[in-house]
Order: C-alpha cells, then structure tokens, then sequence
C-alpha cells in the first residue's frame, strides 16, 4: 500500500474514539465524531477514510449526521478528492508530512525538560482552557494517546499529542505558549514526539500550514499528500 494510501486508511480506525467518552459514529463507512466546541473541526466526518471520488449519497449521510450535532461541522478529505464534492469547499488545507530518516537532536534551553502530562490541566495550560473536552482524564489514560509536555520549573511552556491512528503515528496539537516561542521548545516536543511515534511504526506524520512547514522539514518531514477540511458552500 503507498504511503498516501496508509495515511488516508488510517482514518478508518476508531479505536481511539472508542476509548474515551464522546459523540461518534460510522456512517455508511465514514467515521464522524462531534465534540462540544463551537469551531468546524469539532464536528468531523472522515471521507478519506473511504477511497474517492465519494458517492453523493454518502456524503449526504455523513453531512446528515453531522449538521443533527452541530451547526459548524467539516468533512476531511484528499484534497485531490474536492472538486468532486458538489456543495462544499475547501475551509482549510493541511499539508500531510511524514518523517524520513533519523530524527535530528535539538537543543534547548537547559531548564526546559520534556515528559508525559501528569494532569488534564497540565497540558491544556499550554493547548488552552477552552479545549478541554479534547483532553481529559480518559485521554490521558488511554494507551492510543501520549500527551507530552515541556516545563520549565515544573510550569507547563509547550506541548505535543501523539495518536496511533491505523498503522501510524499523528503528531498533533504542537504548542509554546508566547512568551517561551523562538527557543525551539516546539521543535524539541516535535522531536521527543517523533521519536515516541518511531517506537510504534515506521510511518509517523502530520498535518502542517504553509507557514510551519519550514520548521517540520528542517526536522527530517516531507510532503506526501494534501488533505481538507471542506464546509457547505452556503457557509463558505
């Protein structure tokens, strides 16, 4: 299987929405989650998990399912694959990198030190209090999910998530809160991160914006594919 086809693949686990409270179902083969926050991404049906082009009456279960949770809500897809979806358009567009070779040493500041979260409150002091319902006690518990962060004298600066996804690993939720940015704390979590991934499979990845994506391939990542949020039209 190519690597674009592994990433896309991976989708169809959901083992990891099974292993901690939250709203989720498979529909017509499309796993879609809903989170309580108010942002589009929160609410997600996962089309790649299915290979395209996508039938329209798949699509309009899975926007059914959605629209009945929230009233943002996104579908993910190969980005190669949106065209072909009739009503939506491109909301946000993630450059999927996977790492390649050995992961690079960073140096950091000597008092930041990088390890497991210890608390729920721990990690959301960087990620941000408004995103709770994404990391609790039962994420932090669950053996598909590590949560990593930098302290420095024992003060939560930065922090990374590591999810197993199919046979990968998905680098997420990477963030230095701004008075500790421009020190490389955030490519020393990518780097602990991506070694924790290598430990699992021989494919660890993530999805970067335009302006990151510098940072992740001085860090040994390279582009494989595109992926998408897409949104009705009517909300475009």
């Amino acid at each position: 299987m190519s690597l674009v086809s592994r990433l896309a693949a991976a989708h169809a686990d959901t083992a990891e929405l099974a292993s901690v409270p939250g709203v989720w179902a498979v529909v017509a083969g499309v796993p879609c989650q809903h989170v309580d926050l108010p942002y589009p991404w929160a609410t997600s049906g996962r089309l790649l998990a299915l290979p395209g082009p996508h039938a329209a009456t798949v699509v309009a279960e899975v926007a059914s399912w959605l629209a009945d949770h929230s009233p943002q809500w996104t579908v993910l897809v190969r980005a190669e694959d949106a065209p072909s979806i009739n009503g939506f358009v491109v909301w946000e567009l993630m450059p999927a990198l996977r790492l390649v070779g050995p992961i690079p040493a960073v140096s950091t500041p000597g008092e930041v030190s990088i390890g497991p979260a210890h608390t729920p409150a721990e990690f959301l002091e960087a990620y941000g209090a408004e995103l709770a319902p994404t990391v609790t006690e039962a994420h932090l518990r669950s053996p598909l999910l590590h949560h990593l962060v930098a302290r420095v004298d024992g003060q939560s600066v930065g922090c990374v998530r590591l999810r197993l996804l199919g046979d990968t690993a998905h680098l997420s939720a990477i963030t230095v809160v701004p008075a500790w940015r421009g020190r490389a704390i955030g490519a020393a979590l990518t780097a602990a991160a991506s070694e924790l991934g290598a430990s699992y499979t021989d494919l660890v990845w993530l999805h970067c914006t335009p302006s990151s994506r510098p940072l992740y391939e001085r860090l040994g990542y390279r582009h494989v594919d595109d992926h998408a949020h897409l949104v009705p039209a009517s909300r475009g």
